[in-house]
């Protein structure tokens, strides 16, 4: 039976030392962000696309106080809700203190009364362009409210916006430029053999496409009256290369569609041999007034 009391006395005597609230008083809390940037990108390198610093911090009276303070989010968890129900997701960081249950627990002494939190955004998480928020909360972690008289918890709105972007490259190809071949010509070839292109879009989105010579083939001696019409399709798409700028609009986002491109000669008769060629130019760009 003495063995047993020592032991519970150490025991009582280590919790004592290791939650010093007792005689000391705190009047206030609060959680300001730092000036970082607020804005997601989904296609950014790197482990983290973005991180979020905030100073976490308690107005502490006494000596010797070592305060345990939980920082969350409201629904305790580790992601920010978008209008659409997406979550973006995030991980804690600081130099002082540890995640636990979605948490991020530390310690304030009257001595160090505030400490620089981070919210850590991964990179490479696809979600719809707009705005994605929560609601954090700074508290008293269970520990010190034992011996202090409850304090409310200080609270800050997070809000992060998801950039709406778009990316267009021939699939599986890393060059921005690609030279199709189309051998040899004659009235109503089809050509199917170029690379596909591959669209990424967090939003509605714009394919522009421009023709040097406005859907003709120019010879080789740029003399106009021996150019060769000819068409291009989108998938099943035909696009009118006659304007300046042919655009085609998606309202959909898309992480990954590819679309065939198809040409198709017009007509050869009584046209000089040699070379033919035309340069077309295929950009993207997401509709900023569609998206969610």
């Amino acid at each position: 039976m003495l063995i047993r009391s020592s032991f519970y006395l150490i025991s009582l005597i280590t919790a004592f030392q290791s939650n010093s609230v007792i005689g000391c008083q705190i009047n206030s809390l609060s959680i300001e962000p730092i000036a970082t940037p607020y804005s997601y990108d989904v296609f950014a390198n790197g482990p983290y696309a973005m991180t979020n610093s905030y100073k976490a911090a308690a107005d502490i009276v006494g000596e010797n106080c070592h305060v345990d303070m939980s920082l969350q989010m409201e629904d305790v968890t580790t992601t920010l809700t978008g209008s659409n129900q997406q979550t973006l997701a995030f991980t804690w960081a600081g130099g002082n203190g540890t995640s636990v249950a979605n948490q991020w627990q530390f310690v304030l002494t009257e001595q160090s009364p505030s400490a620089i939190i981070q919210m850590r955004y991964p990179a490479k998480q696809w979600l719809p362009a707009g705005s994605y928020s929560g609601t954090l909360q700074l508290a008293l972690a269970y520990s010190s409210m034992l011996n202090q008289t409850p304090l409310s918890p200080a609270i800050t709105t997070v809000n992060v916006t998801v950039n709406p972007i778009a990316k267009i490259q021939f699939y599986g190809l890393t060059q921005r430029q690609y030279d199709l071949d189309l051998g040899n010509l004659y009235s109503n070839k089809v050509i199917s053999n170029a690379p596909n292109l591959w669209v990424q879009s967090n939003s509605p989105y714009q394919i522009t496409v421009t023709s040097s010579h406005q859907g003709k083939l120019r010879h080789q001696s740029n003399d106009v009256q021996w150019d060769i019409d000819y068409q291009l399709s989108l998938d099943s798409q035909v696009i009118d290369l006659d304007l300046l700028e042919a655009q085609v609009n998606k309202s959909e986002m898309t992480s990954g569609l590819p679309i065939a491109l198809n040409f198709v000669i017009g007509d050869t008769f009584n046209k000089p041999g040699g070379k033919y060629s035309d340069t077309l130019d295929i950009s993207i760009e997401p509709l900023l007034s569609q998206q969610p």
